[in-house]
């Protein structure tokens, strides 16, 4: 992987490391013997949005980031209608010390290391975004039952629903006519070993390439068949020009 080598020093160190979750926090682990059984929904939106945030940046002190982020704030608008949600469910944060992770109110933090340095090949930034709004916490509501999980069981669910996040973003790059390869690129750079809470980068590139070739069939389709429904509901349409 290739280091920066000239970073800002109105940073931290950090923020680049593979030793840490690629898109999203760090999940805490599951709390065993408690004493009364939680809603399932509690622990989850615990797990997946529970950890402590990452410092944040005024984005006025980060000029050299100001188009970037101008970029994705775009495509944030465009993932958030694709979920099923409103543009204003999500938001962006210039963050340290993280690539890009969310938390429960649909703050999705951006680390500026992270900006600067794929800022030339926004792909990688663009699925990375794809993957954060495709965790949709406010859809954690849904996880009724009280149970109280074990450490296997919330990894299990954690992976689950980063496959779940995985499958859109390669559904969003479809429809905005992006190649997922680039992102697939930067996860097997960054693996280092088994991760409790993801499958193998290469179990995680078939599943963005399943969902990215799924939904390019569909708009190819859509365009060739229906084309004023193309125009009427593409995400790279119907919200407005980059």
């Amino acid at each position: 992987m290739v280091i920066i080598s000239s970073m800002p020093s109105r940073i931290s160190s950090g923020g680049m490391s593979s030793t840490i979750n690629p898109f999203g926090p760090q999940w805490p682990k599951a709390t065993e013997g408690a004493k009364e059984a939680r809603p399932v929904g509690d622990q989850v939106e615990e797990a997946l949005f529970g950890k402590r945030k990452p410092p944040v940046l005024d984005e006025d002190d980060f000029p050299e980031v100001t188009e970037i982020l101008a970029l994705l704030d775009k495509y944030r608008k465009k993932f958030a209608v694709m979920v099923g949600d409103q543009e204003k469910d999500y938001r962006l944060q210039l963050a340290d010390g993280t690539l890009a992770m969310i938390d429960g109110h649909g703050t999705i933090f951006i680390g500026v290391r992270f900006l600067l340095k794929f800022q030339k090949n926004p792909s990688v930034l663009i699925g990375a975004l794809a993957h954060e709004v495709g965790h949709r916490p406010h859809r954690w509501a849904e996880y009724k039952t009280k149970k109280d999980l074990n450490r296997e069981e919330i990894n299990e669910l954690c992976r689950f629903e980063e496959t779940r996040a995985d499958l859109f973003a390669g559904r969003a790059m479809a429809e905005v006519n992006i190649s997922p390869e680039p992102m697939i690129q930067f996860l097997e750079e960054i693996e280092e070993g088994p991760h409790p809470d993801y499958f193998p980068a290469k179990m995680r590139a078939d599943v963005i390439r399943e969902g990215y070739n799924e939904q390019k069939s569909k708009v190819n389709n859509r365009k060739k068949m229906w084309p004023e429904l193309d125009r009427a509901t593409a995400a790279r349409l119907h919200l407005g020009d980059f």
